[in-house]
Parts: structure tokens; C-alpha cells; sequence
């Protein structure tokens, strides 16, 4: 998990490494990328554990060239505004703050290792099909790809990306790396995408609810949601309470997108919602093998489904992708109902991700930012799930030449965006520009810290997220019918990577 409240390292660990920033050879003639800051971990540790980061060392890499492809999520939507790459950027005009310590640590990265780093950001139909191309012709093109998870399991499973545990010169306990991500997401010990400070779209990629304060106040509550989010009395049945007898037909021709609504979803979020119970769809047993949650979790998970699926069934939910808008033309039906009700004022509490919250900078009404509400009540955290689509991961293409070098470069990228970015991305325009108060800026360290990543909708074995996208409350059949195919398509992944991966060093 991506932590964002830094401390200065003491002294004496700043001294044990200072060493490590020193590139080999005549010291006069060394270029030092400078220190970054060691970060708090929410993990619990033993007291006498204390993790150190160790920076990577500093090499003359004689002008290689690294080109980066990044996915544009932004590209063809009116909703999600603002993104303009991974460590590269496509901003036209005056660039954001973010935009330029990104260019800083490029030109940080660059002096030190001596190499050139540009790219391209683009949604160009290829994209996928260019990498395992690449992969396969032997070409490389492209050094470093971000894209989804949904894509990046595309790669691995065609042996594409590389396991990025086998590259010894990119240390995936050091802060920089989201440690719910490198824990989360592996498979038998291998990763092939990881996500941290050298992204910011992942970030973005975190679900929440929105609120409309404007239309809070007008409904006449009075009850301070923060507050209950900080008390741990932000609950799903709490939600639901508020939710009666908010929507209200305000054109008289029956509930449609144009009424007024208690809250906005799509089918997406009946899954957002489980995690938010701190449930997973696919779990891990100890050696890092996934298996199907509901066998040793049924009762929950069927508990969860119940309460989920009954409250976005209720004349209190529009749900944007559940069949009743489909057929009307809209070429994105999130953004012609539940989002434009939203920004119209007409919507109380929105289920989305972060990426949603730049493109209300300019409502009228004022809105906030809440965690997921606990599915249970006996929960002691909260829960966030993080898209596998609208999500920034990176990868790196399978047989990269000299690609401990390349992880060298990784790390400086990570470490120094740790420094450099993240500060801008998360206090300057996230808790800034597109938050309207102090209270939802201390949400979202809340909603930071506690995010979940599940294997599920990135590999989607067996067709598993039909049992959470089909609205109905036969959920237990639908698992029933689907568990025998969601494991033996898991053990076919497993035995799959067991095939072509080379071994994890020991």
C-alpha cells in the first residue's frame, strides 16, 4: 500500500545510505541522485523490525534510451480530465505542478544514469497487440509499459512481461512500492505488475462515495457523515437508512435518469461493496496460491451479496449499467445518468473512483469525499477496492535487454517520484485542487490506507465476477454452477506461468 505521510530519515540511517547513492569509480566524478524520505508503514511490524529503504545504485548507463508506453485513460471521456501520463507527460499548454516534478525527476533520473527516458501516452487500438509483438520479434520498442491490470495479465499469461521479483536491482520492499499491491496481486511467489509513488493513475483508480452537500442540507440531515466515518460508524445499513425516501420522480412520468436519486452505482460496485466488507473474491492460500474465497468464507460473502444486491434493487439506487438505460443511445451511459446527476444536483451519494472527482472541480454544488461504507458492523477497517481497468500498473516486457540496468533506472523513477510527485499529486491536486474541504482531504487518508487489490476482475477465471455483475439475488447458484470452472481455470494460470517463467532466484 502506497503510504503518503513521510517522516525524515534519522541521521544515522540517512548515513548507512549515503554509500548506495555513490556510483562505482573516482569519487570526484560520481552523481549523487540525492536521498528520499523513508515512509511510516500502516503493516504491523515486530518493534524490534524497522524497515530502511535502500536506494539503488547510481551507474553510468552510457546513453541508453528507456521509452515508456502508457495508456491514456482520459482519452474519448468527459469524466476522467486531467491524467496526462506516467512518468511522461502529453500536457498541452501550461503545465500542472504535477507535470513539472515530473519532468524534474526525468531530468534528475537522466543526469544521474546518463540516459535519455521519453515515450508516448496514447489509446491507439494497437496498443496491446504492439507489446507481445514486440515480445515476440525481439524488437523492444518499449522498455517500461503502464497500463490496466486487465491488460497486464493479458501479458503474463502469454508470457510477456517479466516476473519482476527475478530483477534483483529493483527492491520491491522499499517504500515506493504499494506493499497491499506486491502483496496482494503476486501468484506463487511472481509478479508481473506492481503499482507505487512511480504512478499516479492507481491512485486514481481508488473507489469512494461522493456526497452532494447542497442536497444534504436541503433533505433536512443533519447528521455529519466525516464524523461517522471517523468514529467507524459509516456503515452499509447506516447508508441505506439515510438512502430511504431520498428519490423522488421530479418529472412525473415514472423513476428515470432524470429524478432525482439517493445514489448513483454501476454493477461494479456490488463488488466494491464486498471488499468494502474485507472480503476478497479470490484469496491466497501460504504459498501464495490463489483459491476461490466464498469456500471458506460462504456465509459472508452470501450475507454481504444479500444486503448488496436487495439495497441496489430498491427504487433508491440507479444503477448506470444495470439494462434500463441501455437501448437509449447514449454512447457512455455513466456519464448520462449517474454521473450528470451528480453534477446537476440531483444525486446524494455517488459510488465511483477518484478519477471521477476532477471532472466535478467546477459544480455548483459542493460536494465531499466519504470511505466506502463498512458492509458489516463489527468491521474494525474499512475497505477500498483499486479498479483493475481504470487503474495505472507497470510492467516490463519479457527479455528487455541488460534489465538489471534497467531496474536500477526503475527504482531512481520510483524513489525520486516518491519525493518529487507523489507530494504534488496527493496534497497539491488531490487534497487541493480537487477537494473543497479539510474533512475530505482527511478522508482520503483514510481511503488510502486502506485499499485491497484482489485477482478477480483483473483474470476474471471461470467468468467469477458474473456472480457480482448480475443483479439478482440467485448469487449462490451462480457460484454453485461456476466453482468447479473458476478453479480449474485458476490451476490452468498457475500451471501456466509454472511453464515459461524462469525460476525465482533463491
Amino acid at each position: 500500500m502506497k503510504q503518503f505521510k513521510q517522516f525524515f530519515v534519522i541521521l544515522m540511517v540517512f548515513a548507512l545510505a549515503l554509500p548506495l547513492l555513490v556510483a562505482c569509480g573516482d569519487p570526484a566524478n560520481t552523481v549523487s541522485l540525492g536521498t528520499s524520505s523513508a515512509e511510516s508503514s500502516e503493516v504491523s511490524l515486530p518493534e524490534e523490525e524497522i524497515h530502511v529503504d535502500i536506494p539503488p545504485e547510481v551507474k553510468d548507463l552510457e546513453g541508453r534510451e528507456i521509452n515508456v508506453l502508457c495508456w491514456d485513460w482520459s482519452a474519448g471521456s468527459a469524466s476522467i480530465i486531467g491524467f496526462t501520463g506516467e512518468i511522461i507527460s502529453n500536457a498541452e499548454g501550461e503545465p500542472s505542478r504535477v507535470d513539472v516534478a515530473k519532468k524534474a525527476v526525468i531530468d534528475a533520473v537522466e543526469t544521474a544514469y546518463n540516459v535519455t527516458i521519453g515515450g508516448e501516452v496514447t489509446n491507439k487500438s494497437s496498443f496491446s497487440s504492439d507489446v507481445k509483438n514486440m515480445v515476440t520479434g525481439g524488437t523492444y520498442d518499449y522498455d517500461l509499459v503502464f497500463t490496466g491490470a486487465g491488460g497486464a495479465q493479458d501479458y503474463a499469461v502469454n508470457g510477456a512481461t517479466m516476473d519482476l521479483k527475478t530483477i534483483k536491482t529493483i527492491n520491491l520492499q522499499n517504500s515506493w512500492w504499494d506493499q497491499n499491491c506486491v502483496s496482494d496481486v503476486s501468484i506463487g511467489g511472481r509478479l508481473f505488475w506492481v503499482c507505487g509513488d512511480i504512478n499516479t493513475y492507481d491512485n486514481l483508480g481508488t473507489w469512494c462515495v461522493l456526497f452532494n452537500k447542497n442536497l444534504k442540507t436541503d433533505l433536512g440531515i443533519a447528521d455529519d457523515f466525516y464524523q461517522k466515518a471517523k468514529d467507524g460508524q459509516w456503515t452499509l445499513d447506516y447508508f441505506m437508512e439515510i438512502c430511504q425516501g431520498v428519490t423522488t420522480d421530479l418529472n412525473g412520468d415514472g423513476q428515470d435518469e432524470f429524478d432525482q436519486w439517493a445514489c448513483g452505482t454501476e454493477k461494479f460496485n456490488v463488488f466494491a461493496q464486498v471488499v468494502g466488507g474485507g472480503l476478497h473474491a479470490i484469496s491466497k492460500d501460504e504459498n501464495d496460491i490463489p483459491y476461490l474465497t466464498i469456500e471458506n468464507a460462504t456465509e459472508r460473502t452470501y450475507a454481504a451479496l444479500d444486503k448488496i444486491i436487495n439495497f441496489y434493487l430498491s427504487e433508491e439506487v440507479m444503477v448506470a449499467n444495470g439494462g434500463k438505460y441501455d437501448g437509449k443511445g447514449y454512447s457512455n451511459v455513466w456519464e448520462a445518468t449517474v454521473h450528470k446527476a451528480f453534477i446537476e444536483g440531483r444525486e446524494l451519494f455517488y459510488i465511483c473512483g477518484l478519477i471521477n472527482v476532477a471532472g466535478f472541480r467546477n459544480m455548483e454544488d459542493e460536494f465531499g469525499i466519504l470511505p466506502m461504507p463498512k458492509t458489516f458492523a463489527d468491521q474494525e477497517s474499512y475497505y477500498h477496492t483499486v479498479s483493475a481497468g481504470n487503474s495505472s500498473y507497470l510492467m516490463i516486457p519479457y527479455g528487455v535487454p541488460n534489465v538489471e540496468d534497467l531496474g536500477l533506472v526503475v527504482e531512481a523513477l520510483a524513489m525520486k517520484s516518491q519525493e518529487m510527485v507523489t507530494p504534488e499529486f496527493y496534497e497539491m491536486q488531490l487534497k487541493g485542487r480537487d477537494t473543497r474541504d479539510d474533512e475530505s482531504a482527511e478522508m482520503l487518508d483514510l481511503i488510502f490506507s486502506t485499499r485491497s487489490f484482489d485477482l478477480a476482475p483483473i483474470f476474471n477465471w471461470g467468468g467469477i465476477m458474473d456472480c457480482f455483475y448480475t443483479l439478482d439475488t440467485n448469487y449462490a447458484s451462480r457460484f454453485e454452477s461456476l466453482a468447479d470452472g473458476i478453479k480449474l481455470a485458476m490451476e490452468s494460470c498457475v500451471e501456466n506461468f509454472d511453464s515459461y517463467v524462469d525460476p525465482i532466484p533463491q
